[in-house]
């Protein structure tokens, strides 16, 4: 079941405009990234999902951006991330309304990522110099260069296994079946997690914190 309510992300610091620009868009796209890995709520929908996931070559950075929007537009129009509030101090808070459930997994694996960060940062540039080196990152899976990634396959399951595990997924299962695959997959895996990079740093900064927990109504339900 889904509950929806409010979640308040607490900054602090000084911010610039880029800021107001960056954190957001960075947390937007990664709530919008982690709720396409659920159950879909209608064939429509699900339809769009899949869309979004099998409609781009992931050859360069417009494919990344047609990605997240059209992940954005799968999501019905009530059931997007709202500004309640917002408040500039030190410190300040953005208030949202938005599936809480869903927020707080990504507090939790944005403060994984936090706790770890150099860790974390380490395990994804060795995978991703390591696809640079086998030129697959510049496959065009549309095209015969696909078979080279059929040859690599062995390496590319084995790295999407390992960015699952920073992104706190149970598996890489779900982002490939999505994908049609491994390879894309792969892609889209260290898409969301620069992503989540973006939002580990305001946090390590002090400049942002997600809560990882939100006060539950008179009945326990987090709305």
């Amino acid at each position: 079941m889904e509950y929806y309510g409010e979640y308040i992300i607490l900054i602090d610091k000084r911010w610039s405009l880029e800021d107001l620009y960056v954190f957001p868009r960075a947390f937007e796209q990664v709530y919008f990234a982690y709720e396409a890995l659920l159950p879909a709520p209608d064939d429509i929908v699900d339809a769009r999902i899949d869309r979004a996931f099998r409609a781009y070559p992931w050859r360069g950075g417009y494919s990344a951006v047609n990605f997240y929007n059209q992940l954005k537009y799968a999501t019905p129009r009530n059931k997007r991330p709202t500004i309640q509030a917002i408040q500039y101090a030190s410190p300040g808070f953005i208030d949202l309304m938005l599936n809480l459930q869903l927020a707080l997994q990504i507090a939790s694996v944005v403060s994984a990522v936090t706790g770890s960060i150099l860790a974390c940062n380490k395990v994804y540039s060795t995978i991703y110099k390591d696809a640079q080196n086998r030129k697959l990152l510049s496959v065009d899976i549309q095209t015969k260069e696909l078979e080279l990634a059929n040859k690599q396959m062995d390496f590319i399951l084995d790295a999407n296994e390992k960015m699952a595990k920073l992104l706190k997924l149970d598996s890489a299962n779900v982002i490939e079946q999505r994908a049609e695959h491994p390879l894309i997959a792969m892609k889209i895996l260290f898409s969301i997690y620069r992503r989540v990079r973006t939002l580990a740093e305001y946090q390590e900064k002090g400049k942002a914190r997600l809560p990882q927990s939100v006060n539950p109504n008179e009945d326990g339900e987090l709305r």
